[in-house]
Formats: structure tokens, sequence, C-alpha cells
């Protein structure tokens, strides 16, 4: 089949580029630098925020996976222009086709909002400026109307190689020894999935789900945090570091601060602060997770994991 591929040159991306021509499928990899290669994959320049090249560039695909994606930023409007406004840029561009491929939009478990064993069925509740923008792009799906045959896919926390933030930032936590969390003390939970997974979730729903379904996916269990940092210092070799728990008000602070700009700003403060986000077992045709948390560590070549092994 043929697919095209938003955010390609991204962690979630490039693993799904890999996977798709594995299968023998034709991808095209719709980029915004069409210099920087995507191995496996054609790429041609399009522009989520004008819509240029959009239609173009997606004339003769089957299926289109929607990944790219603002996950933070300066100003939270820019996380409304790309991941809300691009997302409905894209739809219009496809729904405009003859024959409109399938849509396959990688959303978030930030669009259900938290709780625990959240379902595709409970009203969405987003607690942050990303989850807002990641719910907006999937409204602007069904604002397409019947016309465009699109699915949605909502993941949770997403690791494995390639990951630059989560895995990271939880090494970093087994060299200090201390592994943040905001608000209260009490134990907070976690959804999982690997990105291997997701991109075999993806691939489920471009061939087997319904038209305008919403479907959940992760790894099946309720992960403790304080377990989550002691398994990556196990693998590390270190100790398991101490949960520290942050008043909010101090850890919104700090985030204003010295974060603006990176993961840690005031957004991501305010889904931190929140004790659970999972999600029920999904009911995602012909797709089951393969991949358990420890093995997906434990094959993880994480370069920050790889750094602090060597200083040990």
């Amino acid at each position: 089949m043929r697919y095209a591929v938003t955010g390609a040159t991204g962690f979630v991306g490039t693993r799904l580029v890999a996977h798709l021509t594995a299968l023998g499928h034709d991808v095209t990899a719709l980029v915004r630098d069409p210099r920087r290669p995507v191995p496996g994959a054609r790429t041609t320049a399009v522009d989520l925020v004008t819509g240029a090249g959009l239609r173009e560039a997606t004339a003769d695909a089957d299926v289109v996976v929607h990944l790219a994606a603002l996950t933070h930023a300066t100003d939270p409007r820019a996380l409304a222009t790309v991941n809300t406004g691009g997302t409905r840029r894209l739809a219009a561009a496809l729904a405009a086709q003859p024959r409109p491929p399938r849509l396959v939009y990688c959303s978030s478990l930030a669009a259900s909002g938290p709780g625990r064993l959240r379902h595709e069925d409970d009203a969405p509740a987003p607690v942050s400026a990303y989850g807002r923008s990641k719910l907006g792009g999937e409204d602007a799906l069904h604002r397409a109307g019947p016309r465009l045959p699109a699915v949605t896919v909502r993941p949770p926390i997403v690791y494995g190689p390639g990951d630059r933030h989560f895995l990271p930032s939880l090494a970093a936590a087994a060299r200090t020894g201390l592994l943040p969390a905001v608000g209260p003390r009490g134990p907070r939970r976690y959804s999982l999935l690997h990105v291997d997974d997701l991109c075999r979730a993806l691939l489920a729903a471009a061939r087997h789900a319904r038209p305008g379904a919403v479907h959940h996916v992760g790894d099946g269990v309720e992960h403790l945090w304080s377990d989550i940092g002691a398994a990556v210092a196990a693998t590390l070799g270190r100790r398991p570091p101490r949960v520290v728990h942050l008043p909010a008000p101090l850890a919104l602070a700090a985030a204003r601060t010295l974060g603006r700009t990176g993961m840690l700003n005031p957004d991501k403060v305010g889904e931190a602060r929140h004790p659970s986000w999972t999600t029920a077992p999904g009911t995602l045709p012909a797709f089951t997770p393969r991949i358990t948390w420890p093995d997906g560590l434990r094959t993880t070549p994480s370069p920050a994991l790889l750094d602090i092994r060597s200083s040990t």
C-alpha cells in the first residue's frame, strides 16, 4: 500500500517508516525540509501551518498517518496552531481528494485527561494546552464529516529507541538519586507503550479500525512512578531514586522561571500534578501489545542511559 507519514523525522515517525518499509509498503515522508533524508522513504515538502503542499503530497496515498505535533512551546497558542490547525488543514486537503485516503491520527492520552483506567467512551477532560490542542485535532476530524475515513489512536507515555525525553529524564533522576513528583504524597500511576507497539497499533488502525472510532492503546499495566524510576536505575546499576514530592506552586514557579522553552514548563506541570494517567485495555481491533516494560527498557539503546553506564 501507499502510505504518507507526517512527522516522519521524529521519534515515532522514524520507527514507523522502518516498520512500513520492512513490510514492503511504499512510503512518502511529508516533511518541512525535504533535504533531511528519511531512510526508506521519499520526502516531499509540506507546511501544516499554511497547508502548502498537502493536497499534492497525498494525492496518491492509500493511508495517511498523522504524527506531526508540537509537544511543548513557549507560547501555548503555538500548540493550537500546529496540533489543531495543522490537523484541520490536513483533513481538509484529504477530504478534497477525489478518493480520500484513510487518515490515522496519533492523538494522546492527554486529550482524554487524567484519571485511572480512562476509556475511549469517557468524556474528554484535558488539563493542559497540549491536551486541548490534540483534542482539537480530533474535533477537526469529526468536522470533516463522513467523506474522510479517519481513525484516532490515543497512546500514553511512549518510550523506546530514539526517545529523547522520557527515558533521559529518568536517567538523570537515577544519576542524582532523586525522582521528582509534583503535588501531594501518594502513589502515582502511568500507562506506558513501547514505540514498536505504537507502530503496530497505528498499522492495525489503518487496516481494521472503524472510521470515526477513537482507540486508547497501552501495555495493559498501571505502572507506579516509583517502580518506573527504580527500573531505570537498576538498568544503570544504581539504587532506586528517592521520590521527592514538590508542591505544585513551587514546581509551577520553577517552570515559569527556568523551563519555559523545554519539557519543564507550566503546561507540563499542570499535567504532572495529577496522580494518575492510565488507560483501560483498549478496544483497537487486531492489536495486542507485545513488549513489556522490563523488556522494552532492557533493549532500548538510549544515549542518555549509555552515557551513565560509561561513567559507573
